[in-house]
C-alpha cells in the first residue's frame, strides 16, 4: 500500500514539474469549477463541489487532433468527506477520457481510500460533462470499503493559452 502511493506521488511530481512550454504544438492549461453528483449502489446520492485543472497538449498549433496531458480534481461531497483525483487524459475532437488514481476521506459509515478512476467525458474547450468511475481498492482507515462511486459531474473551465494567455473565444 504505501509503495502504491509512493508511486502516485512519483508520478503526480513528473507531471507537475514537466516544462510544457518547450513542446511543439499548442499547449492550453484549464482551471475551473466543479459540480454534479455522486452515487453507487452503497449508498445515498450526494452533491459534489469544487475545481480541476487541466492540461493539453496538441501535436500541431491547431488544436486538432490527439491532445495528451493531465487532469487533478479536488472536491467535496455531500459537505461530509474529501475527494481528489488525478492522472492523465487524452482527447481528440470532443471526446476524451481520464485514466488515474482517486482519494477519499472516511466518513462515520466507510473507510477513507484509494482506488482507480475511469472517466470518458465531452468537452468544447470552455465546459465539459463526465460520467466518472471510481474503483476503491484499498481503504486507508478503519470501516467498509464502497465497490464502486459513480459521479456525474460538469465543469466549466477558462482556457489558458500558455503562449497567448486566457482563450476567451475558441
Amino acid at each position: 500500500m504505501r509503495r502504491r502511493i509512493t508511486s502516485l506521488a512519483v508520478a503526480v511530481a513528473l507531471l507537475v514539474s514537466a516544462n510544457p512550454s518547450r513542446a511543439e504544438g499548442w499547449n492550453v492549461f484549464t482551471v475551473g469549477p466543479m459540480g454534479g453528483i455522486v452515487f453507487g449502489p452503497e449508498q445515498t446520492a450526494a452533491g459534489l463541489l469544487g475545481g480541476e485543472v487541466t492540461f493539453v497538449h496538441y501535436g500541431n498549433a491547431s488544436g486538432r487532433g490527439a491532445g495528451f496531458g493531465g487532469f487533478v480534481q479536488a472536491s467535496a461531497v455531500g459537505f461530509e468527506r474529501a475527494r481528489v483525483s488525478f492522472g492523465p487524459q487524452i482527447n481528440t475532437s470532443i471526446f476524451g477520457a481520464e485514466v488515474g488514481a482517486t482519494f477519499e476521506s472516511a466518513t462515520k459509515d466507510r473507510a477513507a481510500f484509494v482506488g482507480a478512476h475511469l472517466a470518458p467525458f465531452v468537452s468544447v474547450g470552455f465546459a465539459s460533462l463526465t460520467l466518472q468511475l471510481d474503483l476503491p481498492f484499498a481503504t486507508l482507515s478503519d470501516g467498509p470499503l464502497p465497490r464502486v462511486e459513480l459521479v456525474l459531474a460538469g465543469t466549466l473551465k477558462l482556457p489558458i493559452d500558455l503562449e497567448h494567455g486566457v482563450l476567451l473565444q475558441w
